[in-house]
């Protein structure tokens, strides 16, 4: 199907790709393209366009997007475009969409990813996942006065892709580890993928009951495809096969019963790495496949999403694509993204790990770290829904600038009642925790605003993204707003605060 239409006057569009949040708004100087038909772009991709003038396109099953000279075109070759209009707002044409095409289930992720930060092995440890350095990371964590959270182990810690096993060599007594984890107060995360290596028994297993993805070979033939991805090459798990969904969630139940694990970190379900000749036992699409990884990874509370399709409304944690450590495009993106994450429908949202998910930017002989923006990126993230530590503040940073990692922390804290309500009720009506300040004042010259965000409809916080900037512009809507000093300020016009390294500026409304 194709739909061609023409922007109003005065009219911007969002979305459909989260990582492109610096390209929002689109405009009629714009000129954008995106395919999330047959590909994805390795971050939250939503087939959704929508207006500030209460317009919205929607693909369920994906399109290939062109904007230029002020008209949309879209096309989807698998299945019908839906255009509504006549909402007037962004608000209202986002309440229509979630009315018609992905009501919540009324269901949150558990209190734990909202209330308290999260921490990822990721950074200090990278491919170096062993029982020992884990608990030297959580021991880190209390001794250094930061609460015990979720504690993510990430890649590294089987053997092999597809064993879905603790390796006994890095792990000797993964049972004893998890109980003290617990003891100890954290919940525990294991980060999993689609992937299996070649000629593992596990490989060989899923081939011979056709649970593999699998390609035409020609002859009548047909073979386990071996697909290259960040780690190499793998077969792929067919998981619109019900048999390969069972199996592989009694791999993970034996994690969760035998060793106490609580959930996982389901990475890699991008459909980039699909195709469309691949056969697979539902003839899906590539990214009706990646839709699938995260449909399976929903039975699971504690779960953890990087790339997903279309699967708004389901309780399903949702990060950013990892960030750089770096400003413009690594802190300086933190915001656009995770609005525009939140326009495309996504509630539960977490803005990858504090100082970027970028390995290179901290292994030895790095000269990218700086310790000014790894507090901004904090500050930026502690009155966003989650906060996510990889790299270790602690290490990195003298005792006074650590403080304010610490003060950060329990300012997130302090404000987790406020989050938790906001989630449930996302939950209920699918609006998002973090709102765009045009979602929330609506045609009152805000529908470009993407350095603050709204937290609900009556917190607006305006974080500090710029390298060596001591204040911090904003123009307030409206009505009158209590500041973070206690100030009062009048709405309707610009002011100007003072923004030390130690200070993230927020604005309550209070009239």
């Amino acid at each position: 199907m194709h739909l061609t239409i023409k922007m109003l006057e005065d009219e911007v569009w969002y979305g459909p790709s989260s990582i492109h949040g610096k390209k929002m708004p689109h405009d009629k100087n714009s000129d954008y393209s995106v395919n999330i038909e047959t590909t994805s772009t390795g971050n939250q991709d939503n087939p959704l366009l929508i207006s500030n003038m209460g317009r919205f396109i929607f693909a369920p099953k994906g399109f290939t997007l062109e904007i230029k000279g002020g008209i949309i075109h879209a096309d989807s070759r698998f299945g019908e475009i839906d255009f509504a209009e006549g909402f007037e707002t962004l608000k209202g044409a986002f309440l229509e969409a979630v009315n018609r095409h992905f009501q919540p289930n009324g269901v949150i992720p558990p209190e734990e990813f909202f209330t308290i930060p999260q921490y990822n092995t990721w950074i200090e440890l990278i491919y170096d996942q062993t029982q020992e350095r884990v608990m030297t990371y959580a021991h880190g964590i209390v001794r250094n006065g930061m609460p015990a959270g979720i504690i993510m182990v990430d890649d590294g810690w089987n053997d092999y892709y597809g064993s879905y096993r603790f390796s006994k060599e890095k792990f000797p007594d993964a049972g004893s580890m998890t109980r003290e984890l617990h003891d100890m107060g954290f919940k525990i995360m294991m980060w999993i993928c689609p992937f299996i290596s070649p000629d593992s028994p596990e490989a060989r297993f899923l081939d011979s009951k056709g649970m593999l993805v699998m390609r035409d070979c020609g002859m009548g033939n047909r073979e386990p495809v071996v697909r290259r991805w960040w780690n190499g090459f793998s077969h792929v798990l067919d998981m619109s096969n019900p048999e390969t969904e069972a199996w592989l969630d009694s791999k993970l139940r034996v994690l969760m019963d035998e060793y106490g694990v609580d959930g996982f970190k389901l990475d890699a379900g991008d459909g980039m790495y699909y195709s469309e000749d691949d056969i697979t036992y539902g003839n899906v699409t590539p990214m009706e496949h990646s839709a699938l990884w995260c449909k399976f990874g929903a039975k699971y509370a504690f779960n953890e999403f990087r790339a997903t399709f279309s699967c708004v409304g389901l309780p399903l944690v949702q990060r950013l694509h990892d960030k750089a450590h770096a400003w413009g495009h690594g802190v300086g993106a933190l915001v656009p993204d995770t609005v525009t994450q939140s326009i495309l429908g996504y509630a539960y949202v977490c803005p990858d790990m504090i100082g970027g998910g970028s390995f290179v930017d901290f292994l030895p002989g790095s000269t990218t770290f700086d310790d000014e923006l790894l507090i901004r990126y904090c500050e930026a993230a502690a009155l966003m829904p989650m906060m996510q530590f990889s790299l270790a503040p602690w290490r990195v940073l003298d005792r006074e600038k650590y403080e304010i990692i610490l003060k950060m922390s329990r300012l997130h804290v302090e404000f987790a009642p406020k989050i938790i309500e906001l989630a449930t009720s996302a939950a209920k009506t699918g609006e998002p925790i973090v709102r765009a300040l045009e979602y929330c004042f609506p045609h009152s010259g805000f529908e470009r605003c993407f350095d603050c965000f709204m937290l609900g409809d009556d917190v607006l916080v305006a974080p500090v993204v710029e390298k060596g900037a001591e204040s911090k512009t904003v123009r307030l809507p409206e009505g009158t707003w209590l500041d973070d000093e206690g100030i009062v300020h009048e709405g309707g016009r610009e002011v100007i605060v003072p923004a030390p390294l130690w200070r993230l500026p927020y604005f309550t409304k209070i009239g």
